[in-house]
């Protein structure tokens, strides 16, 4: 059994890459096993397996902890409920991955026993890349640190995410906010992938009105260790319900944080310098 924080670390990333490789076994099977869930929303036999290999493998390391997956769900506890708990999405980005996009990822958090995210893992497999952090050691990728250039919002992409199964409005508002302050979107089909993106500095925000905890945990400790800032998605203390998610840079915090007006009520702005 895994005690160490380090270790834990080195084994959510090996974890995640192992589960890249499953997943990617199944790319371009013409009989690939596919199932809606809903419009564009899709489970496959490669989230079904890759999910299964990495509770197994949890399970074997960690015996006394709880996981929470997106396919195969869970029973999440509210913040104190005395057990660390996995937060995992197998292949966030289905759509992508079913028709040929190489914009997926394997998505792997942990919440500590008073419901705070310290540790974040997002693998994409088709470009080989592992994202990284643990509380309090920073953010790396593949192995290495990196630094993040302070961007504005008319300085890069904004990532933009759309929920299938709520309302389009609060979407389309920050969309023409963000067109009438001069800058520019852009929707890689993965949240997760997407949050990865503005902690390595290559989208200088992301913004989504309606995500999951196996979307948007991972990302949060991933910017919140590269030096960026995130809406704190357990701020109500709870796993099962779904929140909006804002996250940028501090470059561009303020100026996103007034894009999503109406949208956020509840979570405190960020404390950060404002630059367009």
């Amino acid at each position: 059994m895994i005690v160490d924080i380090a270790e834990r670390r080195v084994f959510a990333e090996d974890l995640a890459v192992e589960a890249g490789n499953v997943a990617l076994s199944y790319r371009g099977r013409k009989d690939l096993d596919i199932r809606s869930k809903g419009v564009l929303d899709w489970v496959t036999e490669a989230d079904l397996a890759t999910e299964r290999m990495i509770r197994r493998r949890i399970g074997e390391s960690f015996p006394h902890e709880r996981i929470l997956g997106e396919e195969e769900g869970g029973d999440p506890m509210p913040a104190g409920a005395g057990e660390i708990t996995w937060v995992v999405d197998p292949i966030d980005g289905t759509t992508c991955f079913i028709s040929g996009v190489p914009s997926w990822c394997v998505s792997i958090a942990c919440v500590s026993e008073l419901g705070h995210p310290f540790l974040g893992v997002v693998r994409d497999p088709e470009r080989a890349e592992t994202f990284s952090a643990l509380e309090g050691r920073g953010l790396t990728i593949n192995g290495r640190g990196t630094s993040v250039p302070i961007l504005g919002i008319t300085d890069g992409l904004v990532g933009v995410g759309h929920p299938r199964n709520a309302s389009h409005e609060p979407t389309l508002a920050f969309l023409r906010r963000l067109f009438a302050a001069g800058g520019l979107f852009y929707n890689c089909g993965s949240a997760a992938l997407a949050l990865a993106y503005v902690a390595a500095g290559r989208l200088v925000g992301f913004f989504e009105s309606d995500l999951r905890a196996w979307d948007a945990l991972a990302g949060e400790v991933l910017i919140r260790e590269s030096g960026g800032w995130s809406t704190n998605f357990m701020n109500d203390g709870s796993l099962s319900t779904s929140k909006p998610v804002l996250a940028a840079n501090q470059g561009s915090a303020a100026a996103l944080w007034d894009l999503a007006d109406g949208v956020l009520d509840g979570w405190s702005p960020p404390d950060l310098p404002s630059r367009q």
